[in-house]
């Protein structure tokens, strides 16, 4: 376990900016991956296609469908049909993927509105969309979504997020920083309504794992309000990373559905939530996961799955975010083998894993 003096220490959010040589360094192992196409099968991932049911029988009426979008992207659904409700929140997606020699070398980059508008699933009805850091993975695709696609949404990230955001006065609005409300393995943080109250959430102090060799890219965090968008990727500073506990919500205001979600890998315990009964009996159901930079940091999965003892396991960003191929290979360096056999061995009794394709839904009946 991580020493709580420490914990700043192992934090990207803090303001320490690196150098060419970090740059350089990022450069060439990039370009050695590029050439030597290194990356683990993707098999050991078992991703599928089709969507997945859990817990379903006959035509269910209440059900929260988990439609993966690609890196940190989710779109979670409530729906019952006997309550005539259905209810919507995004965690921030990413379709625009520019390549890793752009991105690392400093070229311009920005949303794509071709490909947003070719995998977006529909998202007019979206409330909320969360965002657990501001690298341009996360964030970049998130803001024109917010701005084309889902109007209604309000955008809850950490500081540094609504100081980008704020750069489109028409947003100016509609983002909300979760970072002063945060809690963390030691005590809870605040809860926020979601979805007309249908939903709520709960940030909690995180961090980013470093992404390669122990190197962190696109560190620090922007304190004042940007006038334009950020134009190259090491604009996009990540800030305090943030995880959260999400809950669905049923009609007398107790948890339907706990999801743990997590947009980086992080060191133990920073992340985790605290001890369930300081919030409420209800336990964690579903772990939507980090796969990227694993093995960065120490014991991961292991200490998350030994916390948390979710039912289920949604594993997202492992896919190769700079490629544009659909269906996507797995990450660059990301040994596939050594990271399903720790999660299995991890996992609780009873539990699963599950590694949706980009656009791909997991259905979860509820009783």
């Amino acid at each position: 376990m991580i020493d709580a003096r420490n914990r700043h220490a192992a934090d990207p959010g803090s303001r320490r900016r690196r150098g060419p040589g970090s740059r350089l360094l990022a450069l060439g192992l990039a370009v050695l991956c590029l050439l030597a196409g290194c990356y683990g099968p993707v098999q050991y991932l078992e991703p599928f296609s089709k969507q997945r049911d859990v817990g379903c029988s006959g035509e269910p009426t209440v059900v929260v469908d988990v439609t993966y979008l690609g890196a940190g992207g989710f779109l979670i659904r409530h729906r019952d049909d006997a309550r005539k409700i259905n209810r919507a929140i995004m965690t921030g997606p990413f379709f625009s993927n520019p390549g890793l020699l752009r991105s690392l070398l400093g070229f311009p980059i920005s949303a794509d509105p071709t490909r947003i508008a070719d995998l977006l699933p529909p998202v007019g009805d979206v409330t909320a969309i969360l965002v657990g850091h501001a690298h341009y993975d996360h964030l970049m695709d998130t803001i024109y979504v917010a701005e084309t696609s889902a109007p209604q949404a309000t955008l809850y990230g950490n500081d540094t997020a609504v100081h980008i955001v704020n750069a489109r006065p028409a947003l100016r609005s509609r983002v909300r920083s979760l970072e002063p409300e945060a809690g963390d393995w030691r005590a809870p943080g605040q809860w926020k309504p979601l979805a007309g109250g249908g939903m709520r959430v709960m940030a909690l102090r995180s961090e980013h794992a470093p992404q390669f060799l122990g190197v962190r890219a696109f560190g620090g965090a922007i304190d004042q309000d940007l006038t334009s968008l950020p134009n190259t990727a090491y604009g996009w500073k990540g800030g305090q990373t943030l995880a959260f506990l999400i809950d669905v919500l049923g009609e007398d205001g107790s948890p339907l559905l706990r999801f743990h979600y997590q947009d980086a890998a992080s060191t133990p315990p920073l992340g985790f939530p605290p001890p369930m009964e300081m919030i409420d009996s209800h336990p964690v159901d579903v772990a939507l996961l980090c796969v990227a930079s694993f093995d960065e940091v120490p014991r991961y999965p292991e200490e998350l799955m030994a916390a948390l003892k979710p039912r289920h396991v949604v594993l997202a960003h492992w896919e190769n975010f700079f490629s544009k191929r659909r269906p996507p290979p797995p990450l660059p360096f990301l040994d596939t083998l050594s990271f399903s056999m720790r999660l299995t061995s991890a996992l609780p009794s009873g539990a699963r894993w599950h590694t949706p394709l980009p656009g791909t839904t997991i259905r979860f009946c509820l009783p």
